[in-house]
């Protein structure tokens, strides 16, 4: 215990008065147990110090009961001060004096533990089947933990940063340890299978001998990233994981964000996006401000900018792949989301032990905010867009090598324009409008440790409306069949092969209209024709079937060799394409990789190019060659940093005929696109709370149309800077910022006009096909998130996102007055707060 002895009187005063100060105090005796640790209690005393500045007499004046006001007294008496004095001479003086009591200091907080990682996996036996009830145990440094696997074979634990042993044990298999490392902010994924005990049985009339026959069990590893989900608080992403590949380096912006993804210098719909292997049109909705598929359904996204697997066919730019996980079937799971931009709802249904079903929608009302709330005349040219979709899961495992799935999903999207027209006779306008739904069925069979199937099948209906004013309209309709059938063999634990059926088959129908011709070649714009207006109409049917067989081989372990082919045939041209592709990584040592691919890539023309009426059916395949080269560095458990080079030759391009004539379209142009990509990854690591990336990207992509020189592609963006930062604050706050800069999309620029009197309205004249180039693409995203959580049942965040947050006027296009000596930007979205609350149960 502490004593403190503070004066809280003075003698009475005079003109020269001192009073007494305390020259020697002492600690009052107090017995354990009198005080908590923490605890402080005061007694006031009256005290009368004499001249010799000792304590003469001692009474309680403010007192805190026994055995303190006692223990008080007794250590005022051992009280020693410099006496009071009256023109310099000592003098008798009576104050008031304060003993205080504290209790033992409490003991120092421990230290925060060391911020941990995950320690979670599946117990798997023959065939994958999982295992419920495996005993675990890990052991570190403190004492073992153990768990349990559940129905489905899984774990989770969450374990401090270091090194552990790890045994697994079930009835009827044999154990098996392993050694694995937690890495702080970091996810060791193992999938552990355990092999069941064979027996040879020998009776020799005694006793039966069991001999176990035991090979090494296939051991699966994937370190995945918590910075990964950490990255979709990301500003400018809103929660959503796949808003992340706009991040990554190589993938530029397409105009108006239209929900495209333009990557490697690729047109849009030379990319496409598959969920669990069927193609769906758009990965992000209208706006680019959210994706189809609600991010907390998402086992994983592949991103292949370039050099893809034979498994993915007909696409000359790049692949993203979304994996869907799995409902839980274990425990029931809400997500609630509301914003100022849309609002979603997520929930899981366990059935039974070995099923589960999720259902999750989300609608926008953006054009409620932007037409409605913000003053009139805020906006003079905005785009604006409304869009919804929605998703059920199911999941059912009826056998231990058996795993049936059932998705039923679709999204919609209208772009609308808001105007002020009022200087414009010919006000700009723009109608964009897409829906898909699908309904997709997969099986998976692994047959043993070697041997996986997997089936899927799909069917559903696309439609599509553009609109340009009165020059141009496309309505679409398609209903794609879809079926995938792929086999996985392992033949050894140093070669692997794959082999599968890709066939689609898509009735269509296509009316087309346009002012002049029925088509603007690539990078020509529409002078709003030359002649009468026309339409065409087409009713057919695309059969696209592909074969595709893949060897993934290490010669030797550092090098990993992927070597495949593929076929494709294309009933709707009557043409065929075989495509070898081949890649390499040498892993130089725990830091370094060398990575290299070179590969052929075949697609077809698309609808409206082949149709007759509206097209050219004689069309043949567009093939490109890609070949890129980089080197990437693990520095250590924080930064990360990738270099990569690329080329790809583009030859027999689509493009239009002079003047627009019949067949229209043509195989006679060539492309070529190359560029330098750099990039660095920032991970969270104890002491270091900052997770990020940034990305760059140095890129050309060039078209060369018949006879007519190279020139800059319509989607060419010379630079491309993103950079992301997530700061986790702690107590639940995080906060993050997002900027992009990144080069304008070149345009043909309006020289002149003449005066059409046949057709009663002026006709632009156009300077050389994509000779200018919009202003550079600035925006600074900020995001601030708090979550609560209430009895470790229930979350509740409440986040700020502001997209735009300087308001950066950023152009998209540009419309003229009736004559075309007048011009008005339009301009993409403006700033854009998004308040909002999510519930998580």
């Amino acid at each position: 215990m502490v004593t403190s002895a503070v004066p809280v009187a003075r003698a009475q005063e005079g003109p020269v008065l001192t009073p007494p100060e305390l020259v020697e105090g002492v600690r009052p005796e107090v017995e354990p147990g009198w005080l908590a640790p923490g605890e402080r209690v005061e007694v006031v005393l009256l005290l009368r110090i004499g001249t010799d500045g000792r304590v003469e007499e001692a009474e309680v004046a403010g007192g805190a009961g026994e055995p303190f006001d006692a223990a008080a007294l007794e250590a005022a008496r051992a009280l020693v001060f410099r006496p009071a004095t009256r023109d310099g001479a000592p003098i008798v003086a009576r104050i008031r004096f304060a003993i205080a009591f504290e209790g033992p200091a409490p003991p120092p907080e421990p230290p925060p533990p060391p911020r941990g990682g995950v320690l979670e996996g599946r117990v798997e036996g023959a065939g994958g089947a999982p295992i419920a009830g495996a005993a675990i145990v890990v052991t570190g440094d403190a004492d073992p933990i153990d768990a349990t696997s559940d129905a489905a074979g899984r774990f989770r634990l969450e374990l401090p940063p270091g090194e552990y042993a790890l045994e697994v044990d079930a009835p009827g298999h044999v154990a098996r340890a392993e050694t694995v490392e937690v890495i702080a902010g970091e996810a060791v994924t193992l999938t552990l299978g355990l092999e069941a005990v064979p027996a040879e049985v020998e009776d020799d009339g005694e006793e039966l001998g069991v001999t176990a026959v035991i090979e090494r069990p296939r051991r699966e590893v994937t370190r995945r990233t918590l910075e990964g989900e950490i990255l979709t608080q990301t500003a400018g992403t809103r929660g959503d994981a796949l808003r992340v590949i706009e991040l990554l380096p190589g993938v530029a912006r397409p105009p108006f964000g239209s929900g495209q993804i333009v990557i490697r210098g690729a047109a849009p719909g030379d990319s496409e996006v598959f969920l669990n292997g069927v193609s769906v049109p758009l990965l992000y909705h209208f706006g680019g401000l959210t994706s189809f598929y609600n991010s907390r359904l998402l086992e994983r996204v592949d991103f292949y900018p370039g050099n893809f697997s034979v498994r993915y066919g007909r696409r000359i730019g790049g692949v993203i792949e979304v994996e869907p996980r799995d409902p839980s079937s274990r425990d029931f799971r809400g997500v609630l989301d509301i914003n100022l931009i849309d609002a979603s709802l997520l929930i899981e249904i366990p059935i039974g032990d070995n099923a589960g079903i999720a259902l999750a929608a989300r609608r926008s009302y953006i054009d409620f905010f932007l037409n409605d709330v913000l003053p009139a005349g805020t906006l003079s040219l905005t785009a604006a867009p409304v869009y919804y979709d929605y998703q059920l899961v199911f999941a059912w495992r009826p056998t231990r090598e058996d795993r049936l799935r059932l998705f039923v999903y679709g999204s919609s999207d209208e772009f609308r324009t808001a105007f002020d027209s009022d200087g414009f006779e010919r006000p700009f306008s723009l109608d964009l409008a897409t829906q898909f739904h699908r309904v997709q069925a997969d099986w998976r069979h692994e047959y043993d440790d070697t041997l996986t199937q997997e089936i899927t099948l799909a069917g559903g209906w696309t439609g599509l409306v553009i609109g340009v004013g009165d020059v141009f309209g496309l309505d679409a309709e398609f209903v794609p069949l879809t079926m995938r059938a792929e086999w996985r063999l392992k033949l050894h634990e140093d070669v692997q092969v794959r082999w599968g059926l890709d066939w689609t088959y898509t009735p269509t129908t296509l009316a087309f209209r346009a002012a002049g011709s029925p088509t603007q070649g690539e990078g020509a714009p529409s002078s709003g024709g030359t002649g009468a207006r026309s339409a065409a109409a087409f009713e057919g049917a695309a059969y696209r079937p592909g074969l595709y067989l893949e060897y993934t081989l290490r010669p030797v372990r550092p090098l990993t060799l992927v070597l495949g082919a593929r076929v494709d045939y294309y009933r709707d041209i009557g043409e065929w394409s075989f495509d070898p592709r081949a890649s390499a990584r040498l892993a130089l040592d725990e830091q370094w990789t060398i990575k290299a691919g070179l590969g052929i890539f075949s697609q077809p023309p698309e609808f409206q190019q082949s149709a007759p009426g509206v097209g050219n059916p004689d069309l043949g395949v567009t093939t490109s060659v890609h070949a890129s080269a980089g080197v990437e560095l693990r520095l250590d458990q924080t930064w990360r940093f990738d270099v990569e080079g690329y080329y790809k030759h583009i030859f027999d391009r689509v493009t239009g005929t002079a003047g627009g004539v019949p067949p229209f379209y043509v195989n006679e142009g060539l492309g070529r696109i190359y560029g330098l990509e750099l990039s660095a990854r920032i991970q969270a690591t104890p002491g270091f709370p900052l997770v990020g990336i940034l990305s760059y990207t140095l890129s050309r992509s060039e078209r060369l149309d018949r006879d007519g020189e190279w020139r800059l592609f319509d989607f060419d963006q010379t630079h491309i800077l993103t950079t992301a930062l997530v700061w986790r604050i702690g107590d639940g706050w995080e906060a993050g910022a997002a900027f992009r800069l990144i080069s304008g999309n070149p345009y043909t620029a309006v020289v002149g006009s003449i005066y059409d009197v046949g057709a009663d309205r002026y006709r632009p004249i156009y300077g050389p096909i994509n000779g200018e180039r919009n202003p550079f693409f600035t925006r600074l995203d900020l995001r601030i998130e708090k979550m609560f959580v209430i009895e470790n049942v229930f979350r509740l965040a409440i986040y700020l996102d502001v997209q735009n947050v300087y308001n950066a006027e950023n152009r998209e296009a540009i419309t003229y007055s009736y004559d075309y000596r007048s011009s008005a930007d339009v301009l993409g979205l403006p700033i854009l707060p998004s308040l909002g609350i999510r519930g998580e149960l």
